[in-house]
Parts: structure tokens; C-alpha cells; sequence
């Protein structure tokens, strides 16, 4: 039986939802590649993002990873889900990300030059 979706899941994938539809578009990338850097199916963000499938919390530091986000645009509780500070949760989130497969952190890394070059190239563009 599917667990019932909360208010504070409703809120958490209106937010993904809502920074998926700004960042979509300016990576120019689709649920597809989205759901391949993730690790999970097309099928798995569509749920999310409609609020049919809860995000954890380690998807939601996944999901602001490969976003260029911080995890509290999605989910504004989630560094008090920790008892840590800011500086012990960035140190957290970085021993999180070593704890993925190579091929995991490699597409991370690769997604995140590619946006950073395509940021570039923007940034480029409106200077002239």
C-alpha cells in the first residue's frame, strides 16, 4: 500500500517542482538525464515532482547537487533534520557525495562542468 503523502511532502515536491521548471530550462535538461544523474528512473522524478513518490532526504541533497541548489530550496527544514551546524553540514554533504559509486560522482562531475560551462557561455553572451 503507498504511504500517504504529508503536507510537508506536498510542500517539498512544489518546491522541487518549481525549481525543476526554472532549471530544466536553463541547463536544457530533461527528466531523462535528470533521472540518469540521479540514479533512478524517468519515471521516479515524474512521481516526485507530482508528489506521488516522497523525496528523501538524501534525494533531496542529490537532486540540489546536480541542481547547483542548496538542499533548503527544496526542502527549507532540511539542515535541522541534522543536529549539526552549517559548516558540519557542508562537510557532511561532501563525505555524502564520496560515499557514491565513482560512475555516480562522475556524471555529478560531469553534469556540473557542463552547466558551468553553459553558465559561461550565458554570462558571455549578456556581456556583449
Amino acid at each position: 500500500m503507498p504511504k500517504t503523502s504529508t503536507e510537508n511532502d506536498k510542500r517539498i515536491a512544489a518546491r522541487f517542482s518549481r525549481l525543476w521548471a526554472k532549471k530544466r530550462i536553463e541547463m536544457s535538461m530533461t527528466q531523462e538525464q535528470l533521472a540518469g544523474v540521479l540514479g533512478i528512473s524517468q519515471s521516479a522524478v515524474s512521481q516526485m515532482l507530482s508528489c506521488n513518490m516522497p523525496i528523501s532526504t538524501e534525494m533531496v541533497m542529490k537532486i540540489a547537487v546536480v541542481l547547483g541548489e542548496s538542499p533548503t530550496t527544496i526542502d527549507s527544514a532540511y539542515f535541522k533534520r541534522f543536529d549539526m551546524n552549517r559548516s558540519e553540514m557542508i562537510g557532511f554533504l561532501a563525505l555524502e557525495l564520496m560515499k557514491l559509486k565513482p560512475s555516480e560522482r562522475n556524471k555529478i562531475l560531469h553534469e556540473t562542468r557542463k552547466m558551468s560551462n553553459q553558465d559561461n557561455k550565458r554570462q558571455n553572451t549578456n556581456a556583449t
